[in-house]
């Protein structure tokens, strides 16, 4: 009899014990809820004014302004009939400012289509861009020390779920970590195609996630309110804190100067 009430007992602690297993799973963890939250909210006041919309018949990207006449991003952005304009909010992807063209692209010599490495450009515009409170340039990193570890800044632009215009609608800062290379490359939820090199780095708010959205390519990442990465590959939604693969900005530092002193 005693024997009976045990298994009994054990069959209804089995029980309680899936059922509580079960309710964890659905319910979704308070990183889960802020990030859906971050990501559904416009936030136009806050824009990081110094992102430069690229837009051309072949993929748009984000530029981050550098100079006063000169814009870094991804050589992969490569674009055919570019148009330019200063993100500094919503209304400006509708009423063009200044009317931006450029004058001069600059691909770093030693980029490929077939790799990652060295994925950056540099656009010279036409004119030079009026500093003041909606648009202010970037700082470029002081220093080649990796930044494992710390706390960084994923800017950018995306579109809502609904919303199938060509202009992005919502602008979104995401905090993310400086990952290791290993650490990125030995997650179960990536398969890397890519060669991760020293002139390279990973960030992003967890190893754990993969995410799906409709976001502008060629985000900037910034450390300390320094420039050091420009977005290179990822498989996920940068904006939401998914893992990205950048260009390491500091260690091309001298090429950019010699490009902009030298034109």
């Amino acid at each position: 009899m005693e024997i009976t009430d045990m298994n009994r007992l054990f069959l209804v602690f089995s029980i309680l014990t899936v059922t509580v297993v079960t309710t964890i799973i659905v319910i979704p963890t308070p990183t889960q809820v802020k990030l859906a939250q971050q990501f559904n909210q416009m936030s136009i006041e806050t824009a990081p004014t110094f992102l430069v919309f690229l837009n051309s018949e072949y993929e748009p990207c984000l530029g981050t302004l550098i100079h006063k006449q000169w814009v870094l991003t991804a050589a992969h952005c490569f674009l055919p009939f570019l148009e330019i304009n200063v993100a500094a909010s919503k209304e400006n992807f509708q009423n063009k400012m200044g009317n931006l063209r450029p004058t001069f692209i600059v691909q770093h010599p030693d980029f490929t289509r077939d790799s990652a490495e060295h994925d950056l450009m540099l656009i010279k515009l036409n004119h030079p861009v009026e500093l003041k409170d909606q648009v202010k340039l970037v700082v470029l990193p002081n220093t080649t020390n990796d930044r494992r570890g710390e706390k960084c800044t994923v800017s950018g632009w995306g579109w809502e779920w609904r919303n199938f215009n060509p202009e992005p609608d919502i602008q979104i800062n995401q905090t993310v970590f400086w990952f290791s290379n290993d650490d990125c490359q030995e997650s179960l939820v990536r398969q890397i195609p890519i060669k991760i090199t020293e002139n390279m780095f990973c960030a992003g708010s967890s190893l754990e996630n993969t995410h799906s959205c409709k976001e502008l390519d060629a985000v900037p990442i910034l450390c300390q309110n320094q420039l050091h990465g420009i977005l290179s590959w990822s498989a996920g939604c940068i904006l939401k804190g998914d893992i990205g693969y950048y260009t390491k900005v500091s260690r091309y530092t001298d090429w950019i100067h010699k490009v902009i002193h030298s034109n």
